[in-house]
């Protein structure tokens, strides 16, 4: 039995789209460490640029919806894309992008409109990276045990905490986070999500020097 995907004429013919796409658009030096932290700055920036450029098309978040910068795309052509990407030794996005992996389509799902039409854009063209702020120095897995504070004062959140192990050796530009809303609320239900910019005053990033056996 054969259980490779078969495709249509039409999707071959996207295929060999996507194929010189790649091939005017992916540089010939990009190299692909197996850690990303070994990755040099230039490298880090190229992938930037492949990402704002497949974002040009949609191909980016390929089954987003194209009002929030997505394809429009079926999951067959996504796939596709996919493929294409890994015969040059890059995934999807090309750079490190934890933070809107999960909150690009978490904000989809849950945001109102408004989020949406703010939010969902500069994920999905590659205008922004996030990083994902979740651990705690002693807050692991169990994302109800986080200490980090985010309490309302008039229109704004006033954030307070610490998160490590966030998993880019380079700065993003915002931070996805959890934190908690209600310090005296019952646990489980007193968390907000929160897209903080990277830029905004107070926030210190300090490298983690990690040593490994």
């Amino acid at each position: 039995m054969d259980f490779e995907p078969q495709y249509t004429p039409e999707q071959e013919a996207f295929r060999k789209e996507v194929a010189a796409w790649m091939e005017a658009n992916v540089p010939e030096d990009l190299e692909t460490p197996a850690d990303a932290a070994d990755l040099p700055r230039e490298q880090w920036e190229k992938r930037r640029e492949i990402g704002r450029n497949l974002g040009s098309r949609g191909w980016l978040w390929p089954t987003m919806p194209t009002q929030y910068g997505g394809g429009g795309l079926d999951v067959d052509h996504a796939v596709i894309i996919e493929e294409e990407m890994d015969k040059v030794g890059l995934s999807m996005p090309p750079y490190y992008d934890s933070g809107g992996k999960m909150g690009g389509p978490t904000i989809f799902v849950w945001g109102n409109e408004e989020q949406k039409q703010r939010l969902l854009p500069p994920i999905f063209t590659g205008q922004v990276a996030s990083w994902q702020l979740l651990t705690e120095p002693d807050s692991g897995s169990d994302l109800a045990s986080v200490k980090t504070t985010a309490i309302r004062d008039g229109d704004d959140y006033v954030v307070n905490g610490q998160k490590i192990f966030v998993g880019s050796a380079f700065l993003p530009d915002q931070h996805w986070t959890v934190a908690v809303t209600d310090p005296e609320g019952e646990r489980h239900h007193n968390l907000g999500w929160f897209m903080i910019p990277a830029n905004l005053p107070g926030i210190t990033v300090q490298r983690m020097d990690l040593l490994i056996a």
